[in-house]
C-alpha cells in the first residue's frame, strides 16, 4: 500500500508542474521557431546559376594579304549577368584561317563563365589581295586584245595575225603557239594543206606588269587551203645540155601556172618524155586507178651473177591526186630507171654478188607540205599536173640529171657538172639562170612553195635527217617563214645560203643563187663565219694539215706536193692520193709501174684527201688486192641496205705490204677507202678520219637557188655473220686508226709504225 500511494503522489506532483504558466510562443506568418524557442524569419534558399555569357559585337573581319596579323578579340566583349566581364576568358579557335591565300575562313570564340555556363559565336575572316594597280592595268592590257576566231586563207605573206607585244599601260605580252607549224609565236600563219581539217591553235600570251604576271588563253581556227585551178597555160622550150647523157632539145612544153601565180606545174608523163635519155622513158608504164590515181610501172629484166638466171625486178609508183600522196613500193623505183652515163665510172669492175636488204613502200604525203596536184583537162586530155620542181625532185633527183626552170625555159642539167664548176659549166648555168624575171621580186607563192619544198626535200631526200635526229625539217625552218616571207630577193637568197649551211655538213653547200636575182652570173663567198661546229672542226683540221705540209715541204698546193716518197732505203713507198676523179686509179697504176724493185711496203696515204669519185675508190682496190672487197650502202629513207662482192679485171699488185694514213681531213670517198681498208685487214695509221658517208645530189629549189646536199646514198661498213644476221653502221662519223700518229706527215712515224706492226705480226 505505501507504494501505490507513492506512485500516486508522483503522478500528482507531475501533473501539477506541467501546468506552470511558461508556455511555447506562437510564431507567425513564414517565421518558425528556432531552437532559443524565438521566432525568427527561415533562412533562404540558395540561388543556382544557368544564365550563360554573352558575346557582343561579333561580325565578319577582312583582311588583306600582307597586312599585320589581325587580333581575333578586336571591338569584340563577353559578359556574364554574375561574373560580370569574361572577356580575358575567351578561347579563339582561328586555325581555319590561311592568311596568304584568299578566300572566306571561319574563327570560332568559346567563353564559360564560373558555373559552367559556355557561350559560343563565330564569324568570317574574308581574306583578299591587297590592291595590285599591275594587275589592273595588266586587265586593262588583256582587254585591249582582239584576235580573230578563226582565219581564212590569205595571200602569202599577208597571212599574219598581229600578236601585240606591249599594252598602252605598260603590260609586256609573250607569246606561245600550240600548233607552230600552222601559227608561228610571231603570228604568222600557214594554212593546213587542202583536203584537210580546220586546226585550233591555241596562242598564249604571258602578260608581265611589273611583279604580276598571267597567262591567257586565245584560241583561233585556222582554215585549209583550197583546192587550186590553173588558170592558165605557157609553151616553153627545153635546152638538154647535159654531157653524160643524150637528151634532145625540145620545144612547145606546155607549164602551166594555177590561181594566177608564178609556179610552174606540168604533167607528169610530159616531164619524164622530156629527160628522155636520162631517163629510159620508153620503160615507163602509165595506168589511170579509180580515176584519180596514177599509177607508173616499169620492170628490169638483168641476168644474175651467174650471167645465165634471169632476173626481173618490179617497181611502181601510185600518185594519188585526191589525197596528195606519191608512193612508191621502194626507193630503188628512183634509179632504175636511168640511162647510160658516157663516163664508165666501174670499168674494170665486175660485180659477182649482193646481198640485199629489201626496201619498204613509203608514202611521201605531198599534201603535207602544202603541194596541192591535180587532174586538168585541157580540152583535148587529162593532164596529171605536179610542181615542176617537185617532179624534178622524185624523178630526176635519183640519176645526177636536173631540171632547171627560169620563169622563160626549162634547161637540163649534169649534177657532176654543177657541182664540179669549170668555164663550160659556168656557162650553162649563167645561160640557164638567165631570165626576163631577173631582178623582178620574188613571187609570194613561190617564197611559199621554197618554204614548203625544202622541208619536203630534207624530210625525205636528205641523207643525215636520222643522224641528226630531225623528226621533220619544218621544225627547223618555221623560225625563219615569216622573214623569208617577207624578205628582200637580195634577203630572201641569203637566208637560203644561211639554211644550207645552218646544216653543218660538209657535203651540203649553196651552190648558186636562184633566177629572180639581177645578176644571174652571181653567187656568194662561204666563210667560216657561216658554218656550223662540225664543219669549222673539219677545217680546224684542215688548216692545221696545211701548216704540217709547209713546214715539210714549203707548199700545201695540191699540184706542187709530191705524189710518191721513197723511205728507209726505198724499202717503203708512200703514194699521196690527194682527191679522186675518174682518173686517179690510172695515176695510181703508173706510180705502181714506177716503183723501184727494193720497194716491199705500200702507204697509200690519205691524210690530205678530201674525196671524190666512189668508183675511183673501188677501182684503186683493184690494184691493191686480187681477192673480192664489198662495197656497203644503205637508204635510211626507206629502210634497204646493199652489200656488192666485187673483183677487178685489173691485175693486182699484191706482192707488197699494205697500209694506209687517214687523218681529220680524210673524208667522204677517202672515208669510204679508209673503212674498206679496214674491213680487209689493212693496217690504218694517223688519226680518225673525218667521215661523211653521204653521196652528193642536187636540190633545186622553185626560187631557183641550188644546194648541193648529202643523199640517201649512205656508205656503211656491215657487222654481224650470216647466222645471227648483219648490222649495217653508216660511216659518217669516221674510222679509228690502228695506230695513232701525232703527225701524220712524219716519214719516222710512219717508218716506226711498220716496223712495230711487222714485229706483231711475227
Amino acid at each position: 500500500k505505501f507504494l501505490i500511494v507513492l506512485t500516486g503522489l508522483v503522478l500528482v506532483i507531475g501533473l501539477a508542474a506541467c501546468d506552470g504558466t511558461d508556455e511555447d510562443p506562437t510564431c507567425t506568418g513564414d517565421q518558425i521557431l528556432n531552437k532559443s524557442g524565438e521566432c525568427v524569419d527561415p533562412e533562404p534558399e540558395p540561388v543556382v546559376d544557368t544564365t550563360a555569357p554573352v558575346f557582343g559585337n561579333v561580325g565578319d573581319v577582312a583582311y588583306t594579304i600582307g597586312d599585320a596579323d589581325p587580333d581575333y578579340l578586336a571591338g569584340i566583349s563577353a559578359t556574364d549577368d554574375t561574373d560580370g566581364n569574361l572577356k580575358t576568358s575567351v578561347v579563339v579557335d582561328s586555325s581555319a584561317v590561311v592568311l596568304t591565300a584568299e578566300g572566306t575562313y571561319t574563327v570560332l570564340l568559346t567563353v564559360t563563365d564560373a558555373a559552367g555556363n559556355v557561350a559560343n559565336a563565330s564569324y568570317d575572316v574574308v581574306v583578299t589581295e591587297a590592291p595590285n594597280p599591275s594587275a589592273d592595268n595588266a586587265a586593262l592590257d588583256i582587254a585591249a586584245i582582239s584576235l580573230p576566231d578563226g582565219v581564212t586563207v590569205a595571200i602569202p605573206g599577208n597571212n599574219k595575225i598581229v600578236l601585240p607585244g606591249f599594252g598602252s599601260n605598260g603590260t609586256f605580252f609573250y607569246w606561245s603557239t600550240s600548233e607552230p607549224l600552222v601559227i608561228t609565236n610571231t603570228g604568222y600563219v600557214i594554212n593546213p594543206h587542202v583536203g584537210s581539217d580546220p586546226v585550233e591553235v591555241t596562242l598564249q600570251a604571258r602578260a608581265v606588269n611589273g611583279a604580276y604576271s598571267e597567262l591567257i588563253d586565245f584560241v583561233v581556227t585556222v582554215q585549209p587551203n583550197p583546192e587550186i585551178t590553173v588558170s592558165s597555160t605557157v609553151l616553153m622550150e627545153f635546152d638538154g645540155t647535159s654531157e653524160e647523157y643524150v637528151v634532145e632539145d625540145k620545144t612547145d612544153i606546155p607549164v602551166y601556172y594555177v590561181d594566177n601565180g608564178a609556179l610552174p606545174y606540168m604533167d607528169v608523163e610530159t616531164f619524164i618524155d622530156m629527160i628522155d635519155g636520162a631517163i629510159d622513158s620508153e620503160e615507163l608504164v602509165y595506168t589511170l586507178v579509180d580515176d584519180d590515181k596514177l599509177k607508173i610501172e616499169y620492170e628490169v629484166t638483168f641476168l644474175d651473177f651467174d650471167e645465165v638466171t634471169e632476173i626481173t625486178e618490179q617497181y611502181w609508183a601510185l600518185i594519188d591526186f585526191t589525197a596528195n600522196t606519191f608512193t612508191v613500193n621502194n626507193f630503188d623505183f628512183f634509179g632504175n630507171y636511168v640511162a647510160s652515163t658516157e663516163s664508165d665510172y666501174g670499168e674494170g669492175l665486175t660485180y659477182v654478188d649482193a646481198a640485199y636488204v629489201d626496201g619498204n613502200e613509203v608514202t611521201i604525203p605531198l599534201g603535207d607540205y602544202n603541194f596541192d596536184i591535180t587532174i586538168y583537162n585541157d580540152g583535148t586530155k587529162d593532164n596529171y599536173l605536179m610542181p615542176v620542181h617537185v617532179i624534178n625532185l622524185l624523178f630526176a633527183g635519183g640519176i645526177y640529171y636536173d631540171v632547171y626552170y627560169n620563169g622563160d625555159m626549162l634547161y637540163g642539167v649534169d649534177t657532176f657538172g654543177i657541182s664540179g664548176g669549170g668555164e663550160e659549166a659556168d656557162a650553162i648555168l649563167t645561160q640557164a639562170r638567165t631570165s626576163s624575171v631577173n631582178g623582178d621580186n620574188i613571187p609570194a607563192d613561190v617564197k611559199m612553195a621554197t618554204y614548203n619544198f625544202m622541208a619536203l626535200s630534207l624530210d625525205f631526200f636528205y641523207g643525215l635527217k636520222n643522224d641528226r635526229g630531225v623528226d621533220t625539217y619544218y621544225d627547223v625552218m618555221v623560225a625563219r617563214v615569216e622573214s623569208l616571207m617577207n624578205a628582200s630577193n637580195n634577203t630572201f637568197y641569203n637566208k637560203m645560203f644561211d639554211l644550207a649551211y645552218a646544216l653543218d655538213d660538209l657535203h651540203t653547200s649553196h651552190q648558186f643563187v636562184g633566177f629572180y636575182n639581177s645578176d644571174p652570173a652571181s653567187s656568194r663567198g662561204a666563210s667560216l663565219s657561216d658554218m656550223g661546229s662540225r664543219v669549222n672542226s673539219f677545217y680546224d683540221g684542215l688548216f692545221a694539215m696545211q701548216d704540217l705540209l709547209d713546214d715539210k715541204y714549203g707548199t700545201h698546193a695540191e699540184d706542187e706536193l709530191p705524189t710518191l716518197k721513197l723511205l728507209d732505203d726505198d724499202k717503203t713507198a708512200v703514194i699521196y692520193i690527194y682527191g679522186f676523179s675518174i682518173d686517179t686509179p690510172d695515176d695510181y697504176k703508173a706510180i705502181m709501174e714506177s716503183l723501184p724493185t727494193t720497194v716491199e711496203n705500200i702507204v697509200i696515204d690519205l691524210s690530205y684527201n678530201t674525196g671524190g669519185n666512189i668508183g675511183a675508190v673501188l677501182r684503186i682496190f683493184g690494184y691493191i688486192t686480187e681477192d673480192q672487197f664489198m662495197y656497203h650502202s644503205q637508204n635510211p629513207a626507206d629502210g634497204s641496205a646493199v652489200t656488192y662482192f666485187i673483183e677487178s679485171s685489173y691485175e693486182a699488185y699484191d706482192e707488197y705490204n699494205y697500209y694506209f694514213v687517214s687523218s681529220s681531213v680524210t673524208f667522204s670517198a677517202a672515208n669510204m677507202m679508209t673503212s674498206m681498208a679496214k674491213e680487209l685487214g689493212y693496217p690504218i695509221m694517223g688519226q680518225a678520219s673525218s667521215g661523211g658517208a653521204s653521196s652528193i645530189g642536187v636540190i633545186m629549189a622553185p626560187d631557183g637557188t641550188c644546194l648541193m646536199v648529202s643523199t640517201n646514198n649512205v656508205l656503211s661498213t656491215r657487222v654481224g655473220n650470216e647466222t645471227d644476221g648483219y648490222e649495217y653502221l653508216s660511216v659518217e662519223g669516221g674510222i679509228q686508226p690502228d695506230y695513232i700518229m701525232i703527225n701524220a706527215t712524219n716519214d719516222a712515224e710512219i717508218i716506226s709504225i711498220i716496223a712495230e706492226d711487222q714485229a706483231n705480226a711475227e
